[in-house]
């Protein structure tokens, strides 16, 4: 049985089965006629796939990005549920996961969505699916057959990843038993959650919009008064990164406003930090988590008093909640009940 953490986000969808991962941005597109599918040059190729799923194609990742004419991309999270979950998730999947062998997955949703939404995603998945990838002018038939689905509030793989070791164990024992507040800074939103011994806090789990989204946007908004261009903000990743935008020919310099508006998006999260979790003075580590996290961390640690760590369990960061999610999947499913959800 193999066990895949997947993790369907408004910026990026990440997908690993322990060994295998995958990551591209969370964006469909129509498919294009391609007359050439070799590189010409040796390195890597663009970040995504071709996929059929249903008797339809699709562009997935920074292939629709770069190819598609039409592209789906959204901020909603009934729309991403609905339409886009069950296409991106899927082909994460397909990616790193056996043809023909029974798997478990294991996926999140944001703390504010998790009630709502989380039977639909196990709805989603769960049964046979029937994928064809379109690689390298050739096409590769995947039957993904997946038996059972949990779903969990997102930030727990990233405190699970903290936690645990790879084959489930506890790693950290002491913390474990103590009490531990997770920012898990998304793209969209921000989760707030409380783990005390292991166990829930419902008190100071709470999810808010101050995701980087909000600062992405309003960079983009500044760029268009600089370039009269509109720069969708599922492209300013590595602008934003790398502290500039080539905009037909003219380089944008990014540095002032990038720090004019994480400064603020970070006293955002500061304040909503101190509001949710007002009652819970006694917290032993707060660890901040996500990609949205480690771009915030240097302007988060100023504002916030206690014990503050940054998530560092993985090369890059948005990895952290699908590898917990693998980890949990392995301790889980060994004694789990047949109802999931």
């Amino acid at each position: 049985m193999v066990v895949v953490g997947v993790d369907v986000g408004f910026g990026f969808t990440k997908a690993t089965d322990g060994e295998s991962s995958v990551l591209f941005k969370s964006l469909i597109g129509e498919p294009q006629p391609r007359s050439m599918e070799e590189n010409f040059f040796p390195g890597e190729g663009i970040s995504g796939s071709h996929l059929t799923l249903d008797e339809r194609s699709f562009f997935v990742g920074e292939l629709a990005e770069s190819e598609s004419r039409v592209r789906q991309f959204t901020l909603d999270h009934s729309q991403m549920v609905a339409q886009q979950f069950r296409i991106l998730a899927l082909a994460s999947i397909a990616r790193i996961a056996p043809s023909r062998v029974p798997i478990n997955v294991v996926t999140g949703l944001p703390v504010g969505h998790f009630i709502q939404f989380r039977n639909h995603l196990a709805e989603a998945l769960t049964g046979d699916h029937s994928i064809v990838l379109h690689e390298e002018g050739k096409e590769k038939e995947v039957l993904l057959s997946i038996k059972r689905v949990r779903t969990i509030p997102q930030p727990y793989g990233s405190l699970v990843d903290f936690l645990f070791r790879e084959d489930g164990s506890l790693l950290r024992t002491d913390l474990a038993k103590g009490k531990i507040g997770v920012i898990d800074v998304g793209f969209k939103t921000t989760d707030f959650i409380i783990s005390r011994g292991l166990r829930h806090s419902e008190r100071g789990s709470r999810t808010t919009d101050t995701g980087i989204a909000k600062a992405f946007q309003y960079i983009s908004e500044a760029l268009t008064e600089m370039s009269g261009v509109a720069v969708e903000v599922y492209r300013l990743y590595d602008a934003v990164r790398e502290g500039s935008l080539k905009i037909r020919g003219a380089e944008y310099d990014l540095s002032n406003v990038k720090n004019e508006v994480f400064s603020r998006l970070a006293a955002a999260v500061a304040n909503d930090m101190e509001r949710i979790w007002a009652d819970d003075w006694d917290l032993d580590l707060i660890l901040i988590a996500g990609g949205g996290g480690e771009a915030l961390y240097e302007y988060l640690k100023p504002l916030v008093k206690g014990e503050l760590a940054l998530l560092q369990t993985r090369e890059d960061p948005r990895m952290a909640n699908v590898a917990g999610f693998v980890k949990y999947g392995r301790y889980f499913f060994d004694g789990a009940p047949a109802q999931e959800s």
